[in-house]
């Protein structure tokens, strides 16, 4: 026996889509139902648990042997609800390790196996687009629902469905359990031609363990912040009501009625909104505003996650998704979310944390104007160490920044880098020809160098149209924009040179660009805080006009747009004038920029070329240390670490505008299967973004030794005691891997005794 493919059926108490499998199989009333597997991809034996059967001796001793590969889609789930129901059924045969799960060492998982070939996470998806006959059955879900879900509680014990009074829906709901294996054999099948490399199934365990640890969470400071939420809210609720008299303070159209009784007039009830009609409101409606931004911002759903996941031991796990974006490999999040956790300005951080633990609720509303934003801002100090330990927090510095400079040779910032300087001064300097010190000699230039981070979107962005979705650069005034609420005509797009960019969430743009987030205008680097992932330079344009609303929809959010003609119009309204440019200095600027950074442009052109060639030649290319290798219908772009990114059937079509462009199938913005367009300047980014995950999981191995419990972008959070030190942790993080030899790379952290933005 060499491979054995399983799939189970569960049941518990807990809704896993909130609690995650960890709490799920912590319930009490966690049961397996069935349990399907193939030994050697032979025929598929289902053994039905709910009724007396029995899981035979040599596939119970196969699950602790790491020589035998167990494999499953989504493995994650098979591994540790096996490992809690033969501990808790067949003791003599569970031999787990620290965390008390199954070792990882020895479980495959095909859903991985598919998000390394950019295919979707999900077993039907993939079926369907590999067009494999044996298709997971549509009845599933219905029967999950009936058999795996209580339909009733008695005295808080759930009620579950008896499979012998249904045998007719039990025997379909045994053929769905077989049909997954069958399923997930045939996927194996298809995929084995592409396996997945042994480093990459190491770093897979690393972060199946990272998962099983978790990160335990101060129930007492989560469940007081709910509690002291819900009293604020029915607070403010009241004033409201008793201020308005309307029925429902929370209703934006209701508000905005009796806005409109008072004397005042808007369309929407936005941050920026409010705020301009805070300028001229009177009483009571200035009162009444205020208490709107404090409903506003009124938000418990991450302590809610934290205490729908945390297990019996206080401790929150499977946070994290291995492989969670498939064009890249980077990791995403689950439930609580760690990559976009609010940031903390509090002075006296610890002092607010400890009054709102304490249950002091009184005092809290007397010492603090707005307890929504204290809540806000204290979530991530709900996060803790187990007891007599501290966090290690330790972060790569501009790593992506760093990542680029060294592909494309751009010698002068890896220089700027080695020295440690001010990258704003160092650039203003190269643009300028003269030396450049922030509140020093000619620090004024520093300012305008700044001027690349205006408000502007990444070329190769996808503005959402009524001719579907189209990159920025290639939107026409043919085409209509969708501002979040019609289809809108535009004044057409602007250019506006090559800025420095970040992205966050899917949407890459300068910082300053104006985004909604809670229906609010925010810059984006203000809403992305530390986890901004910097970008580099890269071409930048708006959209000037859109609709009355001024917004358009791009990468999935809602941005704010150019109200302005011209190039030079845009950057002065979006500060240009305020720094005291004029309109000659600002057009000098984009060609500073460019000249500047000459090997990074060099760099998108000959990654577009390198790709489309080989996909055009069907053969094997190369440029800055990357191949492009075509292969069976893929192309696959391997990094300096041997890990490919893959994209599913390239071919070169005539875009919209008579140009060559590189095609390929995959999952969109739309998260659905589709045709989709890239770039040059696109494919480096999926580059920069695949080798910083590779450095990160670098430094997960060389720290092998500490207990890592999260990780958030390039971030590491590490349960310590005394004996490792911030130092360590910085040191063994700036070791460069051997094929990322020149890299220059730097950490910095600091150690605290509650998770925390520094």
């Amino acid at each position: 026996m060499e491979t054995v493919t399983i799939d189970i059926e569960t049941r518990s108490d807990r809704d896993i889509t909130k609690s995650g499998v960890y709490a799920y199989a912590d319930s009490k009333y966690f049961d397996i139902l069935l349990f399907s597997y193939s030994v050697d991809g032979g025929a598929v034996q289902v053994i039905d648990l709910a009724n007396g059967e029995t899981i035979p001796d040599k596939i119970l001793k196969a699950f602790a042997d790491e020589t035998i590969i167990k494999q499953a889609f989504n493995v994650n789930f098979e591994r540790v609800c096996l490992s809690v129901y033969v501990k808790r059924n067949y003791p003599q045969y569970f031999r787990g390790y620290e965390e008390n799960y199954f070792n990882p060492a020895g479980w495959h998982c095909t859903m991985i196996h598919s998000r390394y070939l950019s295919l979707p996470s999900s077993l039907a998806e993939v079926g369907r687009i590999l067009k494999i006959q044996e298709q997971k059955m549509t009845e599933g879900k219905a029967l999950i629902k009936f058999f795996c879900v209580p339909y009733q509680f008695d005295n808080d014990e759930p009620e579950f469905h008896n499979p012998l009074l249904y045998p007719d829906k039990w025997e379909i709901f045994k053929a769905y359990n077989r049909r997954d294996v069958e399923a997930e054999l045939e996927i194996d099948r298809r995929l084995s031609r592409y396996p997945v490399p042994d480093f990459i199934w190491e770093e897979f365990y690393i972060d199946q363990k990272i998962n099983d640890r978790g990160i335990r969470i101060d129930l007492q400071l989560a469940q007081n912040a709910i509690a002291l939420d819900a009293r604020i809210k029915a607070e403010l609720s009241a004033e409201m009501q008793k201020l308005t008299g309307i029925e429902n303070p929370n209703s934006v159209y209701q508000l905005l009625k009796w806005l409109e009784k008072q004397g005042y007039s808007s369309d929407s009830l936005g941050k920026e909104q409010v705020a301009e009609l805070l300028k001229t409101a009177e009483e009571p409606v200035r009162t009444v505003l205020a208490l709107r931004q404090q409903l506003a911002k009124s938000s418990v759903k991450k302590y809610t996650a934290m205490t729908n996941m945390v297990c019996s031991d206080d401790r929150a796990r499977g946070t994290f998704s291995f492989y969670g974006a498939s064009r890249t490999g980077r990791f995403s999040g689950r439930n609580i979310q760690l990559q976009n956790l609010p940031q903390n300005h509090i002075s006296d951080l610890a002092g607010t944390r400890e009054i709102i633990r304490s249950g002091d609720f009184e005092l809290a509303e007397m010492l603090y104007d707005n307890i929504p934003d204290i809540l806000s801002q204290l979530i991530r100090t709900a996060l803790i160490p187990k007891n007599g330990h501290k966090f290690i927090v330790a972060d790569y510095s501009s790593v992506e920044a760093r990542i680029l400079a060294w592909l494309a040779g751009e010698t002068w910032r890896m220089q700027a880098f080695a020295r440690g300087d001010d990258i704003y001064c160092t650039s203003a300097s190269k643009m300028f020809g003269v030396p450049v010190v922030k509140h020093g000699i000619n620090g004024h230039l520093r300012q305008k160098g700044k001027v690349a981070e205006l408000a502007c979107i990444a070329e190769g962005q996808l503005v959402l149209t009524n001719h579907g979705l189209i990159p920025i650069e290639k939107v026409s005034t043919d085409d209509k924009l969708w501002d979040g609420e019609n289809w809108v005509e535009h004044d057409g797009v602007i250019y506006k040179g090559e800025r420095e960019v970040i992205t966050y969430e899917g949407l890459t743009a300068t910082p300053d660009h104006l985004v909604i987030h809670r229906n609010h205008y925010l810059p984006l680097s203000k809403i992305a805080g530390k986890q901004a992932e910097i970008k580099g330079i890269q071409k930048v344009y708006d959209i000037r006009n859109a609709g009355r609303h001024h917004r358009f929809t791009v990468s999935g959010k809602l941005v704010h747009n150019c109200g302005y003609g011209g190039s030079v119009g845009a950057m002065k309204a979006m500060g240009g004038s305020a720094m005291g440019l004029s309109d000659s200095e600002l057009k000098q600027i984009v060609t500073d920029w460019r000249t500047a950074s000459p090997n990074i442009v060099k760099l998108w052109y000959a990654v577009d070329n390198a790709a489309m060639t080989a996909v055009i030649q069907r053969t094997t290319t190369e440029t800055h240390g990357i191949k492009f290798i075509y292969q069976n219908g893929i192309l696959f772009i391997e990094l300096p670490s041997k890990r490919r990114l893959a994209y599913i059937k390239p071919q070169i079509d005539v875009n919209r505008f008579g140009g060559d462009s590189l095609t390929y199938e995959g999952v969109g913005t739309t998260k659905k299967w589709e045709h989709l367009e890239t770039f040059g300047s696109k494919i480096v980014e999926n580059i920069v973004q695949g080798i910083a995950r590779d450095l990160l999981c670098h430094s997960m191995k060389t720290l092998s030794g500490c207990r890592i419990v999260a990780h958030v972008h390039d971030e590491l959070i590490i349960e310590a005691d005394e004996s490792i030190t911030l130092d360590y942790v910085s040191r063994k993080m700036a070791e460069v891997p051997d094929w990322a030899e020149g890299l220059l790379l730097r950490a910095d952290g600091f150690e605290c005794e509650f998770y925390q933005k520094d």
